[in-house]
Parts: C-alpha cells; sequence; structure tokens
C-alpha cells in the first residue's frame, strides 16, 4: 500500500465563469462550444492556480476514494500525480492541492 502526499496552501481560489476567462485563457479550452456559452446556452467554470486557468469539467469525483476523502475532485497530470480540489464558501471557490503518490 502507498501513501499519497497532499500539498496546499489551503488559499481559497474564485470560481470564474467562462466569461472572464482572457482571449489566451480562451484558447486553451478549443474543446468548448463557445457561440453556445456566449449565448447562454452552455456554460463552464474555471479557477485559476500557478498562473493557468483550469476546466472544472475535467475533474473526477473523488467519491469512494478512501485516500482523497477530503477533496471534491481530482485531475490527474501523470500516472502519480495531479491537482486536486474542494469546494468552500458555498461552492463559490475551491481550495486547490496538488497530489503524488
Amino acid at each position: 500500500m502507498y501513501a499519497i502526499k497532499i500539498s496546499t496552501n489551503n488559499q481559497p481560489r474564485d470560481i470564474v465563469d467562462a466569461w472572464e476567462l482572457s482571449a489566451d485563457e480562451r484558447e486553451e479550452f478549443d474543446y468548448l462550444d463557445w457561440p453556445a456559452i456566449e449565448s447562454g446556452n452552455d456554460s463552464a467554470q474555471f479557477f485559476r492556480y500557478r498562473g493557468q486557468a483550469y476546466d472544472l469539467g475535467e475533474f473526477m469525483t473523488t467519491s469512494g476514494m478512501d485516500e482523497l476523502k477530503h477533496w471534491h475532485g481530482y485531475a490527474s497530470d501523470s500516472y502519480f500525480s495531479g491537482i486536486v480540489v474542494r469546494y468552500c464558501d458555498d461552492y463559490e471557490r475551491v481550495i486547490v492541492g496538488t497530489y503524488c503518490g
């Protein structure tokens, strides 16, 4: 059995709506239907962490994962590492951490 190490400064980060992203940030998410988002027929939410925007829609639930039970979602960047998020402030913000195991 292995232990997952999580590092966080527990700083809440604002959740931002798609319309709040810069043009450069939007280009990173070319898979989204931007015309539908701009017309109000679709939506997406993001947060900024370490100079990068992250799409909350790309995070998987941690439900049933005992080693991540205090977190709501995760996104892997390799087999052994990634980012975890925990919602706070009535789902207006997230606390972000990195994990490796």
